[in-house]
């Protein structure tokens, strides 16, 4: 029992406790992740901020931050900026896929953002009807229906 209880505990650092699989850098300069394993041991990893990022500490947490971030948006009936900041109406009715990770290179966090857009009360054009965005499991669905809610569910 007490080796069964030993291979399922967590490891100490520093007098801080971690879960198994829990990890933090090593280092000032995010070059050793440490992780916990099971048995108690904690496992060094040789590696390094991916490009794009440094390591800093923000708001207490020493990890891998973008050194930039842009931001895409649609709004009206509808109109479109995209991440690079160019602006374009495109009405079409179906759903369409507004932003997503295209590639599984490391250190990107795969996501997914649909847009629903409607055309059944316009004469010309449509609206955005939904807009669904899937990451880490979940799904967060906003519509024209309930206006201030999100729901969340699993994918």
């Amino acid at each position: 029992l007490d080796l069964l209880f030993c291979v399922i505990c967590g490891c100490q650092y520093n007098g801080r406790y971690l879960q198994v699989g829990q990890s933090f850098w090593g280092d000032d300069q995010c070059t050793v992740k440490m992780t916990c394993t099971t048995g108690a041991k904690l496992q060094s990893q040789q590696t390094s901020c991916p490009l794009g990022q440094t390591c800093e500490v923000i708001n207490g947490i020493r990890d891998c931050y973008p050194l930039t971030y842009a931001t895409c948006m649609v709004s009206g009936d509808p109109h479109y900026m995209t991440f690079d900041g160019e602006t374009y109406s495109f009405q079409g009715t179906c759903v369409y896929q507004m932003a997503g990770v295209c590639t599984k290179k490391a250190g990107l966090e795969p996501f997914n953002v649909l847009v629903q857009n409607d055309g059944r009360d316009k004469k010309i054009g449509s609206v955005t009807k939904l807009v669904e965005f899937q990451v880490y499991g979940n799904t967060f669905v906003i519509t024209k229906e309930h206006p201030g809610l999100v729901m969340v569910g699993s994918m």
